[in-house]
């Protein structure tokens, strides 16, 4: 972002980006603000999935034998899943963040 000084105030001023379309200060703190989120939401993915591993290996290793044996392959497996879910998500809404970002897909209104 240009900054530019007038008159002994400095204003953070429009810039041009997205195919000549000015995006101001407001838009560009909420893209950040929704990256942000994003990561945030990844992390939680990531977080649950390690949590779940975690009580897999628990169930295991508690368990040596019977039912409870198993919920913790089951619960292991599970988790794996869900962490490579979590990963696909976050790639695709990456993407589609981008992809805004750069003005291929627009998402304001038509008049």
């Amino acid at each position: 972002m240009k900054v530019y000084q007038q008159s002994r105030n400095i204003l953070p001023m429009a810039y041009e980006k997205n195919g000549g379309k000015e995006l101001i200060l407001r838009d560009e703190l909420a893209i950040e603000r929704t990256k942000l989120a994003e990561e945030r939401t990844y992390l939680a993915y990531i977080r649950t999935g390690m949590s779940m591993i975690l009580g897999g290996f628990f169930f295991m290793g508690y368990f040596t034998e019977g039912p409870f044996h198993y919920v913790g392959y089951a619960t292991v497996a599970v988790s794996l899943v869900f962490l490579a879910y979590g990963f696909y998500n976050h790639r695709k809404s990456m993407e589609l963040i981008d992809k805004i970002t750069l003005g291929i897909i627009s998402i304001r209104k038509k008049d």
